[in-house]
């Protein structure tokens, strides 16, 4: 299984993941973890925690909020030196997750190479911004 985890400020992961639950129902798999009380150091630490624990069959997409923020800066920091074969199953971090994205990413992650998932969801990504006529 391709695990999705959300890296973000506050309660965004936890509240995007509520809304893929009324959109598409349970997911299994998905997992939100914020910033909130945790310093840089903190919350690399709790990533890194996190990808060790990753079952030996299963990859994860790492997707944070917001490009070049702290959350995406600590989900880089946590994956610097990681070893393989651990490496080797974690795609991103995809910066700039929104709901669109999301949905995209729980709907195409099973029989969607991850290479070519990051692609599609970075293109889903930036279609879900739109300025109503």
């Amino acid at each position: 299984m391709l695990r999705v985890l959300l890296v973000t400020h506050g309660g965004l992961g936890a509240a995007l993941i509520e809304t893929t639950v009324e959109i598409l129902g349970p997911r299994e798999g998905v997992e939100a973890l914020s910033n909130r009380g945790l310093d840089r150091a903190g919350l690399v630490a709790r990533l890194r925690e996190q990808l060790e624990a990753l079952p030996a069959e299963d990859g994860l997409l790492l997707l944070t909020d917001m490009p070049g923020g702290s959350t995406q800066l600590a989900a880089r920091l946590a994956l610097h030196g990681l070893p393989e074969p651990l490496a080797g199953r974690v795609w991103g971090p995809l910066a700039g997750v929104n709901l669109p994205l999301l949905l995209t990413a729980l709907n195409r992650r099973e029989g969607t190479p991850p290479q070519e998932l990051l692609e599609i969801l970075m293109d889903r990504g930036r279609a879900g911004i739109q300025v109503s006529p």
